[in-house]
């Protein structure tokens, strides 16, 4: 019997948390069932692209911006080239009502849009245009999807509207992880000294895209005024984005930079989670289910997150801090410098084995998956 042929629409594969959850589904699902075309956006070649080729994926890029009017033929045009397909699951949140139209014109059966990402916030800013492509988006979703998924209760609404519980083709999946990377993340003592972090410093981290999402302009507030609170905080940038340079000049300007480390996107998180920070900070203007700080807690790291994240993340409240964005940098600072004297109860294997019980394991939705793209669905609304 041929396997199941699967198309995955994405912007690229680059190493963020969405593409990172996918590749750990990809590595754990059995090829000879799951066959996956990966039809992405960029035309450039990404962090995971390689391994993806390697374990016997197909990389198609569709050749058109999701902005262009010929859009809706060129996504055709690479459906059927690359196709058929039994399955097409979009991670392009509101487009996905475009992409899932044209799936279901060329007779592909099965048609999954995701939510990644809780984007209230923007969507109730009062702009007509924007209001008017949400509201098409919805429609075609509610006509096209076989199924819908979100990554959390919070952003649910983004996509599938404020009464998504009452369509029986929409739930929640939360991202799974492999946790069993903070159980076995290697020990580096002189990791620190490797990036000419002093050994006396407190490391305050952070990992994420450099995108107005992150809100790094606030988390440089915070990170000055912790400075003049205590001289000896250090902090640590992961990521890489298009506000790089406009992070760099505020680090600047705030007279931070011989106590910031700025790294670009890099394999081995784990091990600067464990080895290297001693607290994580993550003040994001909005999330859907934020990896980065799922991983910071299951390093055992005490963590300060801003209000708007979904209380599904929280997932050790005695550890962490939860903070509205209303109150000023140095209220964050002052919070932030009161767990310097945490100490984690758990042990990496403790901790990790408590963690492996609950529905963000990376075996749970490699179940859920393997359910969900192996069963025909029911026809959309």
């Amino acid at each position: 019997m041929r396997p199941i042929a699967i198309a995955q629409v994405v912007g690229c594969m680059r190493r963020a948390g969405i593409e990172t959850w996918l590749m750990n589904v990809v590595r754990r699902l059995d090829p000879r069932r799951f066959e996956f075309t990966f039809c992405v956006h960029a035309e450039h070649e990404a962090d995971y692209d390689r391994e993806l080729l390697d374990r016997g994926c197909r990389m198609v890029r569709i050749g058109c911006s999701k902005l262009s009017p010929a859009y809706p033929l060129a996504l055709a045009r690479c459906l059927q080239q690359a196709g058929p397909f039994d399955v097409i699951h979009s991670h392009e949140h509101q487009i996905s009502g475009v992409i899932l139209a044209v799936a279901r014109s060329l007779g592909i059966p099965a048609r999954i849009a995701h939510c990644h990402n809780d984007t209230s916030g923007n969507d109730s800013l009062p702009n007509l245009p924007r209001f008017t492509y949400r509201a098409v988006m919805r429609r075609l979703i509610r006509l096209h999807a076989t199924r819908g998924l979100s990554c959390s209760e919070l952003a649910a609404p983004s996509l599938f509207g404020p009464a998504w519980r009452r369509d029986s083709r929409f739930q929640i999946l939360p991202y799974g992880f492999d946790f069993d990377r903070f159980d076995c993340a290697r020990s580096n003592p002189s990791l620190r000294a490797e990036l000419g972090i002093p050994s006396d410093r407190w490391v305050i981290g952070h990992v994420g895209r450099m995108e107005p999402q992150k809100n790094h302009s606030f988390l440089l507030q915070i990170a000055a005024s912790l400075r003049d609170l205590d001289p000896r905080c250090h902090f640590l940038f992961v990521g890489d984005g298009k506000l790089r340079t406009a992070v760099e000049s505020a680090i600047a300007r705030y007279g931070l930079a011989n106590r910031t480390t700025i790294l670009r996107s890099r394999p081995d998180v784990p091990e600067l989670l464990t080895n290297v920070m001693d607290c994580f900070l993550f003040p994001s203007l909005h999330e859907g289910l934020p990896l980065a700080l799922i991983e910071a807690q299951a390093a055992g790291l005490p963590c300060v997150f801003s209000g708007t994240i979904t209380r599904e993340a929280n997932l050790f409240p005695h550890s962490n801090e939860v903070l509205s964005l209303d109150r000023t940098p140095a209220e964050w600072a002052a919070r932030i410098l009161q767990l310097r004297e945490f100490v984690v109860a758990e042990g990496p294997a403790q901790r990790v084995a408590s963690l492996k019980k609950t529905p963000l394991a990376i075996e749970q939705s490699v179940r859920h998956l393997e359910l969900l793209y192996g069963v025909p669905h029911a026809a959309a609304q």
